[in-house]
């Protein structure tokens, strides 16, 4: 059974929502169980694709600001970077090179912009870190640890269409100490990932979705020896 998040570049930029193959999700979301972590304030949205990104303007104005097609970052040192929409990509037949970016998430805490990129294919994340505008690619919103030690985001369509789907596990403070996790779902795999519920600060509890009509199982990624072990189903 495969699936795709996305079949077309409307379903993101209109809020229309994902239909997955085989599974119903909820309403504006990419995976079964959608992150309000880090939602903005005044964000009413439940989903993963209907993030406010006026309301995060609204809360950060001094990082962030929209101009025309531009997203706007001033960073905590001073630097500056735009996000700029490839407009007349998108609009062309064959629409090859089309990104839209939104600014969708804003953790406090640890000074962490959420950012939506959109493709044709589908969409994926990016956490930008405010202090410095260090960049870190994500699968979905991620999800805050019990301590809000650590982020995790989990995708599981299969298949090579759109962007990459795995596992993302982010240290939500800056720290050289604390090693990212990420891993990335082969095109041939037969399992996706999506995530449950942390059982700790170390445990976090998946589901495995195989390929074809078998029933999800759960799966645990831990943390040992300041390392993430996973292992995937046999």
């Amino acid at each position: 059974m495969k699936k795709m998040r996305a079949a077309a570049l409307a379903a993101f930029f209109c809020l229309i929502g994902s239909v997955v193959a085989g599974a119903e999700r909820p309403p504006f979301s990419v995976v079964d169980h959608p992150s309000q972590d880090g939602r903005c304030v005044d964000d009413t949205g439940k989903g993963d694709l209907d993030r406010s990104e006026p309301a995060c303007l609204a809360q950060i104005p001094d990082l962030a600001q929209r101009q025309a097609s531009g997203l706007h970052l001033t960073f905590r040192n001073g630097h500056k970077r735009v996000y700029r929409n490839q407009d007349a990509k998108c609009a062309s037949d064959e629409a090859k090179g089309c990104v839209k970016y939104q600014l969708t998430g804003y953790f406090p805490g640890d000074d962490l912009i959420l950012i939506e990129r959109g493709h044709w294919e589908g969409v994926d994340w990016l956490l930008v870190r405010a202090d410095s505008g260090d960049q870190i690619g994500i699968v979905a919103p991620p999800h805050y640890s019990p301590e809000k030690h650590w982020l995790v985001s989990a995708a599981s369509s299969l298949g090579p269409s759109g962007p990459p789907d795995g596992i993302d596990i982010v240290a939500a403070k800056h720290d050289r100490a604390l090693k990212d996790w990420h891993y990335r779902t082969p095109d041939d795999g037969k399992w996706g990932y999506e995530f449950e519920r942390w059982d700790s600060e170390g445990q976090i509890v998946l589901s495995a979705k195989p390929v074809g009509d078998a029933a999800p199982r759960p799966v645990t990624i831990l943390r040992k020896k300041n390392e993430w072990l996973f292992k995937e189903p046999r």
